[in-house]
C-alpha cells in the first residue's frame, strides 16, 4: 500500500475587481476570477498487483471565497492502471503537461480551467504499437461524463473520444496524428424539456450523425466540437523538441478544413537535463491560438461557426462558469455564456532555476479580442504576465510567490499578488 496527501492554501490580493488572468485561469478550478483564498487536500490509497498494474483509490476537499463559496470534491476516483490501459471513475484531476507551459495543456478544447467532470474514462497507457516497441501504433480514449453544475441544460451529458495512429521510429523521433470528438447531448432544457437521450440519439452523438431536436434541424447531433491533432517529438542536440498544431472545428465545414487557418500551433523545448542541472531556462514553450476564420465565407451551409457557443446548449463549453478549453476564450460579466471567442493570441512561457536555488514559471500572452461571432462586443488587446518563484522548499514544505499583471488597452492596468503554501505529508 502507498499513500499520499497534499495541503495547499493560497491566498492574493489585487487592484481591481477580479484578479490578474493568470492568477486565477488554468488554476484547476480550485481559484476563481473574485477568489482571494482557496485551499485544497487530496489524499490517495494505491495498492499494486504486481509491478506494472495497481488500483487507486483517491478524493479531494476544496474550498475557496468568490463566486463559488462553498466545500466541494476537487476529486474523488477510483482507478486501474497497468502497463498499457488506465481506466477511471469518478472526478480526477487532469495530468500537468509541458511542466505547466501550455495555455490549453492537452488540446485547444479541453484546457485545466475548469474542475474535471464526473464520469467515467479509459484510455491507453502509452502507445500500443503492433510490432515490438516502435514503428506503427496508436493512442485512444473513450469517456462518458455528466455535467452536475447550474447550467441552462441541466444534467447535460457529454461523450468523448480520441484516436491518434503514431508512428516511432527506433531513434528518436514520434508523429502523432488523429481526432478528439467531444458531445454535449440529452439533459433537460428548460425551453424544450428533457431533451432526446435514446440509445438511438446516443449512437448519432458517436458517430457524430445529423439530427433534429423537437423538428428543429441541427448540424450534428447535440453540441459538437472536435479537435484535429498532429505533434512531433524529437531529440536533438540533449533537447525535447516538440511541434504541436490542433485544428478546432464543430461542423461539417470546420471537419473539412473551411476553417482555416483557425486553431493552436505551438513549439516545446526541454533540457532533457533539467533535473540534474540548475539552468535559468529549462523548458521554453511559444503558442500561437487563432480563432479568426471560423468559416467564414465558406460557401457551405453549414459556416459561420460560433466556438464553444451553442443555441440550445446555451452555458456552452463550460462548467460551474469557467471555459473547459483554452482560458483566451471568456465569458460575459453575468457568467452564463461565452462571450468573446474571436481572437489572436501570442502564449510565451518559460522555467528554469534562478540563482542556482530558486525554481520558477514566468508567462506572458498577448491576444487581441474581438468579441463573438457576428457580434463586435469587444474590441481590445491584452498583455497578461506571470511570475511564479518557489521561495522555500524544505521537508515537503513549499512556499511559492506568485506575481501577476494585466496591461489592458481600454481599462486601467491590474495588478495582483499571491502566496501559496504546500505541504506533502505522506
Amino acid at each position: 500500500m502507498e499513500f499520499t496527501l497534499d495541503i495547499n492554501g493560497f491566498g492574493n490580493a489585487y487592484t481591481t475587481e477580479e484578479s490578474p488572468f493568470w492568477l486565477h485561469s488554468n488554476k484547476r478550478g480550485r481559484i476563481d476570477e473574485t477568489a482571494n483564498f482557496s485551499t485544497w487536500a487530496n489524499g490517495s490509497a494505491r495498492t499494486y498487483f504486481n509491478n506494472d498494474s495497481f488500483m487507486e483509490v483517491g478524493m479531494g476537499l476544496l474550498f475557496q471565497d468568490g463566486y463559488i463559496d462553498r466545500l466541494r470534491f476537487d476529486e474523488s476516483y477510483i482507478r486501474f492502471q497497468n502497463s498499457w490501459l488506465i481506466a477511471t471513475a469518478g472526478r480526477k484531476q487532469e495530468k500537468e503537461l509541458y511542466r505547466g507551459l501550455s495555455a490549453s495543456n492537452a488540446n485547444i478544447a479541453w484546457s485545466l480551467n475548469s474542475r474535471p467532470l464526473l464520469g467515467v474514462r479509459i484510455e491507453t497507457a502509452e502507445p500500443i504499437f503492433f510490432v515490438n516497441d516502435h514503428g506503427l501504433g496508436f493512442t485512444a480514449s473513450f469517456a462518458e461524463y455528466i455535467m452536475d453544475d447550474d447550467r441552462y441544460v441541466k444534467d447535460t451529458r457529454v461523450h468523448h473520444k480520441s484516436f491518434n495512429l503514431v508512428y516511432k521510429s527506433s531513434g528518436n523521433f514520434q508523429l502523432s496524428a488523429g481526432l478528439q470528438q467531444y458531445a454535449q447531448w440529452a439533459g433537460t432544457s428548460p425551453e424544450y424539456g428533457k431533451l432526446n437521450s435514446s440509445f438511438k440519439d446516443y449512437l448519432n452523438v458517436f458517430l457524430g450523425l445529423k439530427d433534429d431536436v423537437d423538428g428543429r434541424e441541427e448540424n450534428a447531433a447535440g453540441n459538437q466540437i472536435g479537435v484535429y491533432e498532429v505533434k512531433l517529438n524529437t531529440e536533438i542536440n540533449d533537447y525535447k523538441i516538440e511541434l504541436i498544431y490542433n485544428h478546432l472545428f464543430e461542423d461539417g465545414s470546420g471537419r473539412m478544413l473551411y476553417n482555416t487557418p483557425d486553431g493552436r500551433y505551438g513549439i516545446y523545448v526541454e533540457d532533457m537535463y533539467m533535473l540534474s542541472e540548475n539552468s535559468w531556462i529549462k523548458a521554453i514553450m511559444y503558442e500561437l491560438y487563432y480563432t479568426m476564420d471560423q468559416s467564414e465565407g465558406s460557401g457551405t451551409t453549414d459556416g459561420e461557426d460560433n466556438y464553444f457557443v451553442h443555441n440550445l446548449y446555451k452555458s456552452g463549453w463550460t462548467y460551474e462558469n469557467k471555459v473547459i478549453g483554452v482560458p483566451f476564450i471568456t465569458m460575459n460579466e453575468e457568467r452564463t455564456r461565452v462571450y468573446n471567442n474571436t481572437l489572436i493570441a501570442h502564449h510565451l512561457a518559460f522555467t528554469g532555476v534562478a540563482f542556482n536555488e530558486y525554481l520558477y514559471k514566468f508567462m506572458a500572452s498577448y491576444r487581441s479580442n474581438y468579441g463573438y461571432k457576428g457580434n463586435d462586443v469587444l474590441d481590445n488587446t491584452i498583455l497578461s504576465t506571470f511570475l511564479d518563484a518557489e521561495v522555500y522548499n524544505s521537508d515537503n514544505f513549499i512556499i511559492d510567490i506568485q506575481l501577476g499583471a494585466d496591461f489592458i488597452s481600454d481599462a486601467p492596468t491590474n495588478l495582483g499578488a499571491g502566496v501559496k503554501l504546500s505541504k506533502k505529508l505522506y
